[in-house]
């Protein structure tokens, strides 16, 4: 009885790791350490010009605290390059699955859609927990070298009042993290990865090709973001995502790429948005892969 029971335990946790191997493939990870990459050297690049120019800007001089790193990989993941990464997750996870017609033959071994859909759900946000560590990471180790390496040094300004004497402007002051901010900020990203996961798994059933879950799960950020600008913006996902991870606006297209959705100080509002969008598209997504259509490989 006792080893009866141990056995689906053990091939659930096959399947669970089965999913996480399945997202071993080329896109993926390509696309995976494009963001890692851009990130790196968009904060590469804004060091060398403050280093230069004698004046840091605090968003980036904060980068050296590890709290810090970890919060801006958060927001850049939970913004425009993450949720193009999600979309290539799904696209080719679950897309190229419904695509292919393999969908059905899963389904002869596991029946129970929502088990299916929360394993390709949760693999997805896994991946993502681990890229934005790893971004957060090499976040702080580069600007960690970068302050040992060039430091940045005050720009000396004559004084033209005392005596001629000259004074030196100093370095902004950093805007450093805490550790319970940097986990909020990543919680945040996940619960945004997640709605998008989802809104992208149903695009996936609905449509069942690679291309049209890519197209489909990011095109309507890109088309719905000049509204952020109009009296619509409350009832946008942008507004809401910029609320919950309070985006400071400074840092636009410094430490993350984003469209201009001015924050509004109302987290719990954004989380609860967001939080309702999520669930509606994961169950929306799910009834979707239960559906016969599903099941029918593309003609």
């Amino acid at each position: 009885m006792a080893g009866n029971r141990r056995r689906p335990a053990r091939g659930e946790g096959t399947a669970w790791a089965g999913e996480l191997r399945a997202l071993w493939t080329a896109p993926v990870w390509g696309a995976t350490a494009a963001v890692i990459l851009l990130a790196l050297a968009l904060v590469g690049r804004l060091w060398m010009a403050g280093a230069s120019y004698g004046v840091l800007d605090p968003s980036v001089s904060a980068l050296t605290s590890l709290p810090s790193a970890l919060r801006a990989a958060a927001w850049q993941f939970a913004t425009l390059l993450g949720l193009v990464l999600t979309g290539v997750v799904v696209a080719t996870g679950l897309g190229q699955t419904l695509e292919g017609g393999t969908w059905s033959a899963l389904r002869l071994f596991e029946n129970r859609v929502g088990v299916l859909w929360a394993r390709k759900a949760g693999a997805a946000l896994a991946l993502s927990l681990a890229s934005q560590i790893v971004t957060g990471v090499l976040l702080w180790l580069s600007t960690s070298a970068y302050a040992r390496l060039w430091p940045v040094r005050p720009r000396a300004v004559p004084s033209g009042l005392a005596g001629g004497g000259v004074h030196t402007s100093p370095p902004l002051p950093a805007e450093s993290a805490t550790w319970g901010q940097a986990a909020g900020a990543i919680a945040a990203a996940l619960l945004v990865q997640l709605l998008f996961i989802s809104l992208a798994a149903l695009a996936a059933a609905l449509l069942r090709s690679v291309i049209g879950t890519l197209a489909l799960g990011v095109g309507p950020l890109l088309v719905t973001a000049p509204l952020v600008m109009l009296p619509a913006a409350p009832f946008l996902p942008h507004r809401w995502i910029a609320d919950l991870l309070n985006l400071p606006p400074e840092a636009q297209y410094q430490l993350y790429l984003w469209n201009q959705a001015p924050p509004d100080p109302a987290p719990l509002t954004g989380c609860l948005a967001l939080t309702g969008a999520a669930a509606l598209a994961g169950v929306a997504a799910w009834a979707a892969l239960r559906s016969e259509r599903a099941l029918r490989p593309v003609d």
